[in-house]
Order: structure tokens, then sequence, then C-alpha cells
């Protein structure tokens, strides 16, 4: 499909030249908590004595505080954990790792890499870096994860699998009952299953669908996940991994910066992983908001997708234009969409909206009333 290479790459991006620095009044481009930062965020900030206690102080090299306190929270053992300055640095590190070695243990021209499409750009970024070649199994237009990629995996062996659930930008999970063949076929084929879980907290009930649940009994799968979206801090990056195969965690531990985590992000990450009322308000909200954003823009004509994260994955209507819609919202509005033109087997048609609280998402609705509007006039002169 055709792609637009001049819209951003990634949500909370924009021109600004084009529409000026505060052109943005309502962002629906980035997949937040939309409950915003948690209390104990806000608390940590207004503590000007601690604040300056972390920063004159360096990093510990093994982040043994948030490690221990995540091997709590997840009821697993901290050698497990790896932690990394947001998602992408343990993406990056997992390319560069499994990419290097499986080269040096093979003697083969090149390692390759599997994509469930369309998901996030930064794992093919991350691979294409290291010389990786990368293959793309696209989703059907349901884009639902089906039995047919056991087929294809067997036909096609792959070093290294990368999938998301749920999955950016489409929404959807993969299937507890897929999810365990899927890890199991690739525990066969000696293949490293890498799933990317950072929108997984915002589903209820996320433990039946985490691939946790095989870790114990499976050292091909590595786990990512982050405080980003979960928590609403974008700016403190911070993520990690979880693998059983405690001599992979080592391999990637010894290509990690030192202190790539600081004292602030640490802290940060400590004090949040106490907000379970927090997750949970953010849960009902969303699932609340995702109904009521669902049945609107299906009114209006969109075509809107199942979805369990906190954001929604829509078509626009027939007879409309992409490019209209989106720079109308910016320029005569202030608000940003994401646009889905730059993701692998997605055109222009194609949208990802963040689910807010009610006022905001209620003046998405009415201003996309308004543009949407415009083209019912043109269809009626025409």
């Amino acid at each position: 499909m055709k792609k637009i290479t001049r819209l951003p790459a990634h949500g909370g991006e924009y021109e600004i030249n084009e529409y000026g620095k505060d052109s943005i009044k309502l962002d629906f481009s980035v997949n937040l908590n939309p409950l915003g930062i948690p209390e104990s965020i806000a608390t940590l900030l207004k503590d000007n004595t601690a604040l300056s206690e972390m920063i004159s102080h360096y990093p510990t090299l093994d982040h043994d505080v948030i490690r221990s306190h995540l091997a709590e929270k997840r009821n697993i053992p901290k050698d497990w954990i790896l932690m990394g300055n947001g998602a992408s640095e343990i993406i990056s590190i997992i390319a560069e790792s499994i990419g290097s070695s499986n080269l040096a243990a093979t003697d083969v021209p090149y390692t390759k890499a599997l994509i469930v499409e369309p998901t996030f750009s930064g794992y093919e970024r991350a691979l294409s870096a290291r010389g990786i070649k990368v293959l793309h199994y696209e989703l059907p237009n349901t884009f639902e994860l089906t039995d047919d990629i056991i087929d294809y995996i067997r036909e096609n062996p792959v070093d290294m699998l990368f999938a998301c659930s749920p999955n950016n930008p489409t929404g959807q999970t993969i299937a507890p009952l897929l999810l365990k063949k899927l890890s199991d076929t690739c525990k066969e084929l000696n293949t490293l299953l890498i799933i990317d879980e950072c929108f997984m907290g915002f589903v209820k009930n996320n433990h039946e669908y985490s691939a946790i649940n095989s870790l114990r009994d499976n050292d091909h799968i590595i786990l990512i996940d982050a405080f980003t979206k979960l928590y609403s801090m974008p700016g403190i990056r911070l993520g990690y991994c979880i693998c059983s195969d405690t001599s992979l965690i080592k391999k990637l531990q010894d290509l990690t910066p030192e202190w790539n985590i600081s004292t602030f992000s640490e802290a940060m990450g400590v004090a949040v992983l106490s907000e379970d009322a927090y997750i949970r308000q953010a849960q009902e909200l969303i699932e609340k908001e995702k109904s009521f954003l669902t049945k609107e823009l299906t009114n209006l004509g969109f075509t809107v997708y199942p979805s369990c994260a906190p954001f929604i994955l829509l078509k626009i209507p027939a007879g409309t234009d992409s490019t209209t819609i989106y720079h109308s919202m910016i320029k005569d509005h202030g608000i940003l969409l994401r646009n889905c033109s730059n993701f692998h087997g997605l055109d222009d048609s194609y949208y990802r909206i963040a689910i807010r609280d009610h006022e905001d998402n209620l003046k998405l609705i009415r201003t996309l009333q308004l543009v949407l509007s415009s083209f019912s006039g043109r269809n009626k002169e025409q």
C-alpha cells in the first residue's frame, strides 16, 4: 500500500513549523494512561530533598531495588529480569545479542527475524540496523492472529519472532491457547519468541493473556514490558524484559550500557508499582470510554476494530479524504490523530486514536462531525 512518508513516524509528533508550537490542544496520537501520572509520582516530585539526593548519586549497576520489587510483583525470580532505558533499549539489546551470537555460532550470512504486522516500527528498525534479515507476517483483514502462523513458521524457520500483545496499532491480544501453541512451537524450532506486552497492564484479567504464564516451562520466550504507557510517564525512560534463560539475560546485561537507568527513573518505578487502585480505575475508565467512542465513531461511518488496549484502530468513512481530515483536525481544531500510513500493511485511511477522558472524547466526536460534514456538502454539490 502507498505510504505517506511525510506524516509523523510516531505518536506525539507533528510539523511544528507548519502549525506552530502551540497548535495541539488535544493529543489523541499518544497511548498513555488517561488518568495522567499517579499520585505517588506527583508526591515524589514535590520532595526536593529526595530529588536532590537522587541527582547527587550514581545509580546502581544491577538495579537491585527495582528488580526486587518487580520480582515480587510478578512472582518470578529476580535474576530473570533485565532493566532498560525504555522498551526501545531492550529491543535494541535483544537484536544485538541474538543477531551477533547466532551469526557467530552458525556461520550463516544473516540471522532471520519474523515480525507480526502491522505493529510497532521499532522492531524492524533495531533488527535492520544490525544486519538482521526481516520477514513480515501480515495479519488478516480482521487483524486477529490465528493458528496459521504456526504453519508459517514451520515452513519458514526463523531465529526470532516478534509479536505485540495487545498489538499496536490494532489493539488485539493473542488468544491464550494460541500463545501457548506458538510458544511451544518456537521452543521446538529453537526460535526465540519476543512478546511485547507494554499495553498488557490495561487489560482486565491480563494474567490470563500474558506470556508470563509460560516462562517457567519455556526458556525461549522474552517478555518485554515498560512503565511508559501504563503509568503515563513517557519522559521517564523505564522498561524491562523477563526471560527464564538466565544465561541469555546475562548476555543481554553484558551489552547494556553501565548506569543505563537513572536513580530518578528507578525511584519512580518503585513508587508506581504499588498503584493497584490507580490501574483498576484506568481499566474501568478505558472500557467505558472505549464503548462510547466505538458507538459514536461507528455512527459517523468509521470502521472500528475491536481493541483490548487504551486505543482504537479505525478506518475513515468512504467518500472522505485522509489528508484533509488529518490537517483540518490540527489546523482548525488543534486535535492530533495518529495516521497509520507508515505501519506495514496499512495505508493512510487508517487512524489510531487514544482513549482519553469523557470530556476530551466528546470533543473529538463533535469535531469529527464538523470535519466530516464538509465532505457531505461536497458530495451533495457533486
